[in-house]
């Protein structure tokens, strides 16, 4: 795909990430070692003049054969935003944001194919025609995940939230196994939770990496908030003190499309 994607991707040491735990029954999840960093693709997009959202899934639906038929697919899902920074003064300036996950090796892979054959050149020519995408990269991994709910629920809601470290990589991780650790013994309505922050692209980003957590409907991402509600915000008031600055979380609508 082309290269330039979202505004919401951050930027951290990948050792952050180096002994953090994963809580799923297997590590793999939609064919990924969620134990290990994994790389994430973000396509921040808004049609152009006249294209239609159909029409623009039409073309996707090709990619996916394409992918497919050349082993490389990867985990795909588009985001909307519903509960956003964004106002008047502050519009969102995309209509959609893509995500595609993937290990590093067979990424590589599909962004050769992508430039150099001639069907993925023809794609490319053709997804350029009916949008005007960002693109950029970055790493991602999973902290704790419901593997079955995560690989069965397509339609889910995920959780945003951009921060800056205010300590070392050490301490950071040590919260944050922390904090998996209280999850794993109560989700309170959460099915997965994860760090993501950029490594190609991501210089203009509103935190240095950014925490997804991952609901199955809007009922259970309440769940969560009732719960700092009524005393759980002590412990995220800890984290902003302490631990790092952050904008707080946005919420979007999001639809898996596409699993390896």
């Amino acid at each position: 795909m082309k290269t330039s994607i979202p505004a919401w991707l951050g930027s951290m040491l990948l050792a952050i990430f180096i002994g953090s735990v994963a809580s799923a029954d297997d590590h793999m999840l939609n064919g990924i070692d969620v134990q290990q960093p994994f790389n994430v693709q973000a396509n921040l997009c808004k049609l152009n003049p006249g294209v239609t959202l159909d029409d623009y899934h039409a073309l996707v639906e090709d990619y996916f054969d394409w992918a497919e038929n050349n082993s490389v697919d990867p985990v795909f899902v588009r985001q909307f935003p519903l509960f956003s920074h964004q106002n008047l003064r502050n519009p969102w300036p995309y209509d959609f944001v893509e995500l595609l996950g993937s290990d590093y090796e067979r990424w590589g892979k599909s962004w050769d194919l992508w430039l150099t054959s001639e069907d993925g050149m023809a794609l490319n020519k053709r997804w350029q025609s009916l949008a005007m995408c960002h693109v950029k990269q970055a790493h991602g991994q999973m902290l704790y995940t419901d593997t079955e709910a995560m690989e069965s629920d397509d339609e889910r809601y995920v959780a945003w939230n951009w921060c800056t470290p205010k300590v070392g990589f050490e301490q950071l991780s040590q919260k944050h196994a922390e904090y998996v650790a209280q999850i794993s013994e109560d989700p309170n309505g959460m099915i997965g939770w994860g760090v993501m922050f950029p490594h190609t692209g991501g210089a203009d980003l509103p935190g240095d990496f950014a925490h997804l957590a991952i609901y199955p409907d809007v009922e259970s991402f309440m769940k969560r908030r009732s719960m700092e509600a009524k005393g759980g915000w002590r412990g995220l008031r800890e984290y902003y003190q302490n631990y790092a600055d952050c904008t707080g979380e946005q919420l979007n609508i999001e639809t898996v499309l596409h699993r390896p």
